[in-house]
């Protein structure tokens, strides 16, 4: 029997438009009784996750467990978080709940490695928490992977350029962003984690060449195949 996902959602709503579009795409259905039960939370009010860890905002810890709490309660059978900056507060929102909860940091890393076992460096596109707080340095490295971050001005860069998306999609100037990829191309580093789930909604304006991982799409792709097989 197909299980139910749970979305801790919001953060911010187009991406996890995105997501459960995503959700749609990697479901095989021939009519609506074949699509997968999906419930999402999408509270935009969760308090900004980099603003905390920079130091500067309140907690969206409450937030985040209230919202996998209430899923489950709802009957969720398993939880997925489409924002990568909120993975830092996984380990504490599992204690919470008592369903299986996709990491979707892990499933990126090891899907990079499955997808080419002669990675050994990936470029990260991630909002300034993910950066400070090093998460996906952390999982790369199980894999054997060296994550490879921009300048301190090309961080600022992927975090204007990540708070423009979530102010007007059509209004995104890619330019400043692009000249970030082509330095790491320029660096030797193929495979770009977009690290962001804002990232991947401009993706047709990057430069053509290196390999996207396209982080939403890694974990819609892992929530279907767990709500229809259940391992």
């Amino acid at each position: 029997m197909t299980k139910t996902i749970g979305v801790i959602g919001g953060m911010g709503p187009q991406a996890t438009v995105d997501f459960f579009q995503k959700i749609l795409d990697n479901t095989k259905a021939e009519r609506d009784q074949d699509h997968i039960h999906v419930i999402i939370d999408n509270n935009p009010q969760t308090p900004d996750r980099t603003e905390f860890l920079l130091g500067v905002g309140e907690s969206p810890l409450k937030s985040l467990v209230n919202s996998a709490v209430k899923l489950q309660l709802m009957g969720a059978d398993l939880l997925a978080m489409p924002c990568n900056t909120a993975h830092y507060f996984y380990d504490e929102i599992v204690k919470f709940v008592d369903i299986p909860f996709i990491n979707m940091i892990d499933e990126v890393a090891a899907s990079i490695r499955a997808k080419n076992p002669a990675v050994k460096r990936a470029g990260l596109l991630a909002t300034k928490g993910v950066y400070s707080m090093g998460l996906y340095s952390r999982y790369l490295k199980k894999y054997g992977i060296e994550s490879v971050i921009p300048s301190e001005e090309g961080i600022e860069i992927v975090g204007n350029t990540i708070y423009a998306i979530k102010k007007d999609l059509s209004a995104v100037d890619p330019a400043g962003i692009n000249g970030i990829i082509e330095d790491m191309r320029t660096d030797g580093v193929d495979t770009i984690i977009l690290g962001c789930t804002e990232l991947p909604l401009i993706v047709d304006k990057y430069p053509k060449g290196p390999d996207y991982i396209d982080t939403t799409a890694v974990l819609a792709k892992r929530a279907v195949e767990l709500a229809r097989n259940g391992k």
